[in-house]
């Protein structure tokens, strides 16, 4: 999870280097089993926020009613869509397993 959190920290989301992540998603000893997973709760108890945080910040909170907004946010989904891109990268090329982080 700290190589995501890092990219959003240091670069936009268009100027990702998909190579370095590849890399650093397979970058593991041969036969060596893994379980990969994009967050998790050590994120939320040392402060951090979490992925999806990151990606849509203040917009979790105003931009995902369509009672409040009637209008669908662009901001939410496009941080949904890296959401879904990020989680189908790791289940892929992960490793042998996949933990799925469910929050508080």
């Amino acid at each position: 999870p700290d190589m995501f959190i890092k990219l959003l920290k240091e670069s936009s989301d268009d100027h990702w280097d998909m190579g370095h992540i590849t890399h650093t998603l397979t970058n593991r000893r041969y036969l060596e089993k893994v379980v990969a997973y994009c967050e998790s709760h050590d994120q939320a108890i040392v402060g951090d926020k979490t992925l999806a945080f990151w990606l849509m910040d203040a917009e979790m909170y105003t931009g995902m009613s369509i009672f409040t907004s009637p209008q669908p946010s662009m901001v939410v989904d496009r941080g949904l869509a890296l959401h879904k891109m990020l989680r189908l990268l790791v289940l892929g090329l992960g490793g042998e397993g996949y933990l799925n982080f469910m929050g508080n």
